[in-house]
């Protein structure tokens, strides 16, 4: 477990620490020069059994809010202090702020210097802090009175803290593991050692590990719990990671330690959940510059949102960094203002690795449920969401994925996330796409599926999963390279001799050519319409209607003498059929072709050569 302190200055933070473990918590000559906390420092704290908790104790000073965040990130329990003798202070205020952004699972406050106030004056503080805490999202006991120098209350106090342990949950150990750092140093004979507290899963001697962002990699030579030795550490402790390979020059405060095959990302964007805090001195508007404070780091970034954040209110907005952080879904952070600095909000991470481009803001999003939220994550990427960075995306642990996915009713397309509608809408294209084809190729065994996955690339793994279950569905078959819809059945192909003496035969009728079902009683054999499809489509014969081809010969002929007709004026039924000699059954859809063909105009009952026609005739 992780205990940090919070509060005003000189309220006695670091002397109550003193008191609980027996630890100087004034390591550093400018500190003891000062008398105050200008870093970090950690002492171990023995429990009940073998457990140890590790006490972070904070700066309290208003100019070093950003070391007291560094420390506050991670933590199990807080320790809210109030001198007794002063009361709730300005740094108190924003100290609370901080912990209830980064949502501290509990809390006791602890009253300290009580020996300097009277029982009546003790008890009026008392009632104030506790009626103060009672609207805090962050479960705070009832407040302890202390005296660090003469030992009241610090029996009572670790007797609190030991019932706090037993009340706050375990880490999952199989998560993925990372471990902000805040502190840095190199000791001979170990190299670079990294310290901070893992904030999820675990990490062994002899594995690989990266610094991110911008960071090396190296082996861990040597792990550390509150000074023991250990071969493995665990999830929410105090750890000393002694790492081969990683140059202490090259690494800082706020730099992230995770295991090197682990789908971790840095990000210059993330989308969140921003909380405005009531006592905000003003709204927070788009492009507006600000602090974000994440784990033990601290950027300059950019708000992006579609409108004006009032005070305690909550939105949905992209903070653009501006250098790279590591983020997980469902983080903490604490907000702050640029210029003059001071704490506005905080909130949480919604989207970790957001794409790129102008954000789509699905009320999902916003969900803190891992199920509802996932569906907004894969609805924001049309081309779905990797299964390996569900953990990373929504801040679960990799065995909590089989049930999430589940029951989020997605489905799994070779190792993506796809929404069920759009695997739907690839099906619905593939077919239409299935069916035009064999329209066109009716004679082919099959469409190429090289092809069919082509115009199905922008549905990426969507496209893929919908024809695997149409393919298992029975709706197509896949044969080779080739695919076709279930139903269909190629027509045979042309009989070459067939399509030969058709052309012959509709040269010999000239104008007055039979209809398919005569040739087809004429010929006694089967395939004389698909053998007239295929001469059509060489040119050799033309479809005038559905049920009668002519052939390219005697059209020519009937356009020579419709040219000669109109050349003398109007082109009337009778005048053609004087030339002609044929019968009204031949002659309307022979003109009906003529005007679809723009050689002539219909007016009336009588036709006109068209301009272009005219100006043929006149060549």
């Amino acid at each position: 477990m992780i205990i940090g302190t919070a509060g005003h200055i000189d309220h006695g933070k670091s002397a109550l620490v003193e008191a609980l473990t027996g630890q100087r918590m004034d390591p550093l000559a400018e500190e003891r020069r000062r008398g105050i906390t200008i870093d970090l420092h950690v002492a171990a704290l023995p429990l009940e059994g073998d457990a140890t908790a590790g006490v972070i104790d904070v700066p309290g000073h208003e100019d070093l809010i950003r070391t007291m965040v560094a420390g506050a990130a991670g933590l199990d329990l807080v320790l809210l202090i109030v001198a007794a003798d002063e009361g709730i202070m300005p740094q108190t205020r924003e100290h609370l702020a901080i912990v209830e952004q980064l949502r501290v699972p509990a809390g006791i406050p602890v009253l300290t210097k009580c020996d300097l106030v009277d029982p009546e004056w003790r008890s009026l503080v008392e009632a104030e802090v506790a009626a103060w805490l009672a609207r805090s999202p962050v479960r705070f006991a009832p407040p302890l009175a202390t005296s660090a120098i003469r030992g009241i209350g610090i029996a009572e106090l670790r007797a609190a803290i030991a019932a706090q342990a037993s009340a706050i949950g375990h880490r999952a150990p199989d998560d993925l593991f990372r471990l902000p750092v805040d502190r840095a140093l190199s000791l001979a004979g170990v190299g670079t050692v990294l310290t901070g507290t893992a904030w999820s899963g675990s990490v062994a001697v002899g594995d690989a590990v990266r610094l991110l962002p911008a960071g090396g990699e190296g082996r861990v030579r040597s792990l550390e719990h509150h000074g023991a030795s250990v071969t493995r550490s665990g999830p929410g402790a105090r750890t000393a990671v002694g790492v081969a390979g990683i140059e202490r020059s090259t690494v800082h405060r706020g730099q992230v330690l995770v295991r090197r095959d682990d789908p971790w990302q840095d990000t210059t964007a993330i989308d969140v959940v921003l909380e405005l805090l009531p006592q905000a001195a003003r709204p927070l508007g788009h492009h507006t510059r600000v602090r974000l404070h994440l784990g033990t780091d601290e950027v300059m970034a950019r708000v992006s949102t579609a409108e004006v954040i009032a005070p305690g209110a909550a939105r949905l907005a992209r903070l653009s960094l501006e250098r790279p952080v590591l983020a997980r879904g469902g983080d903490r952070f604490v907000l702050r203002s640029y210029s003059p600095v001071t704490t506005i909000g905080g909130g949480w991470v919604a989207d970790p690795l957001p794409p790129r481009g102008r954000p789509r803001w699905p009320e999902a999003l916003r969900d803190t449920a891992p199920g509802p939220r996932l569906g907004a994550l894969v609805e924001r990427r049309t081309s779905g969401v990797d299964l390996g960075l569900v953990p990373l995306l929504l801040g679960i642990a990799p065995d909590q994925l089989p049930a999430v996915v589940e029951a989020s009713g997605l489905l799994v397309a070779h190792g993506t996330l796809v929404p069920p509608a759009r695997v739907a809408a690839a099906e619905e294209q593939a077919l239409e796409a299935l069916r035009a084809f064999h329209d066109a190729h009716a004679t082919e065994r099959g469409m190429p599926l090289e092809t069919l996955r082509q115009g199905l690339s922008r549905f990426d793994a969507a496209g893929t999963l919908a024809l695997d279950n149409l393919a298992t569905a029975g709706r197509v078959v896949i044969d080779g390279g080739l695919i076709r819809s279930a139903r269909f059945a190629p027509r045979p192909r042309e009989n070459p001799d067939l399509v030969a003496r058709l052309v012959e035969r509709l040269d010999q009728a000239g104008l007055a050519p039979p209809s398919v079902g005569e040739l087809e009683a004429e010929f006694q054999l089967t395939g004389v319409r698909l053998a007239l499809k295929a001469a059509a489509e060489t040119g050799r014969i033309i479809a005038v209607e559905g049920e009668r081809f002519f052939s390219r010969a005697a059209l020519d002929g009937f356009r020579d003498r419709v040219l000669e007709t109109g050349r003398a004026g109007t082109i009337t039924l009778q005048a053609l059929r004087d030339a002609t000699g044929l019968s009204r059954k031949f002659l309307i859809p022979l003109l009906e072709w003529s005007d679809r063909s723009g050689l002539t105009i219909r007016d009336g009952d009588v036709r006109r050569l068209t301009p272009k026609a005219r100006g043929i005739a006149c060549a």
